[in-house]
């Protein structure tokens, strides 16, 4: 009988040919060596099948009809045989710690849901720092417990730097294959509600901003993370008292703003009045949501 690995890394792709074999080759160059690697084509219109056949012996390639990239990951942990969960995007790449540095930590406490790290930019500095989460909030977080604040003051958690266990990964039901977008936010939430959750304050892997980014569809983005932070309050009872009723409706808020802000600009009156008017109900005391209420009832 053939031993499981200790790691199963699943990467769902869509269309991303030109990235994914930088990727692949990433994870192929881990220091760490016991693990898999699942490779889900959610429905690809492009090469990505024939750019993959180099690497048939090394991975395992599922492909399905296009389903979403939440759905594709979900059939891939499926299909996992490690107790540990490596879920990649197929346009990033890892750090040649990434296994090594993760699994160190998890092997250590199986009792975790989840381990994660801070990630770099491929290209260079973003925002005028190094790292997607700033320095000193990484040095904060590695030194305590992580908490549901830290994750809901800031989206602050890239599955690209997560290890996850795939028993916990099931016990909160997997990825929610509604959402294309805020997937990795709506997971952390219910993995965090239910398990303990650990930060390293160490680079895992490195980001590519390229005009395939799923995030720069603002709409989506805004209204998933609505969605999901309605999800987190109705399902946990708890996370109004250990957040405050003001926090959660202030960053509703400011969503609905946002929300408002994209429609009008794209000409969309009417749903951008109503998004702001779910702002003001929210955040009835917020000077600047008024105004612009009252600019655009008189526009």
């Amino acid at each position: 009988m053939v031993r499981a690995p200790a790691v199963s890394v699943v990467i769902a792709t869509y269309n991303r040919a030109k990235f994914i074999t930088d990727t692949l080759d990433s994870i192929l160059g881990q220091s760490f060596r016991d693990f898999e690697i699942i490779v889900v084509d959610d429905g690809s219109t492009d090469n990505t099948r024939e750019v993959l056949e180099p690497y048939a012996s090394r991975i395992q390639y599922i492909h399905q009809h296009n389903r979403g990239p939440s759905a594709a990951r979900n059939l891939g942990v499926r299909r996992a045989q490690g107790s540990w969960i490596s879920i990649q995007d197929s346009d990033d790449l890892c750090a040649p710690n990434h296994l090594s540095t993760l699994y160190g930590f998890a092997q250590k406490h199986g009792d975790f849901g989840m381990v994660f790290g801070n990630g770099a930019y491929l290209t260079g500095p973003e925002h005028h720092r190094n790292t997607i989460i700033p320095a000193t909030k990484s040095r904060r977080l590695a030194q305590q417990a992580v908490r549901i604040q830290d994750l809901f003051d800031k989206s602050i958690v890239r599955l690209q730097a997560a290890l996850i266990s795939k028993h916990a990964y099931e016990v909160v039901g997997g990825h929610d294959e509604s959402l294309r977008i805020c997937m990795d936010l709506d997971l952390s939430f219910r993995l965090l509600m239910k398990f303990p959750v650990a930060y390293l304050d160490q680079v895992v892997f490195l980001y590519r901003k390229h005009e395939g980014n799923s995030g720069r569809n603002e709409e989506l983005r805004l209204t998933e993370n609505i969605r999901v932070i309605e999800a987190l309050v109705r399902d946990f009872s708890n996370v109004t008292s250990m957040l405050g009723q003001r926090q959660i409706a202030q960053r509703l808020a400011y969503r609905y703003y946002r929300l408002a802000k994209g429609r009008w600009k794209r000409r969309q009156t009417s749903t951008a009045r109503e998004a702001l008017r779910q702002a003001v109900t929210l955040s009835p005391a917020n000077l600047k949501y008024r105004l612009y209420q009252l600019g655009w009832a008189l526009a």
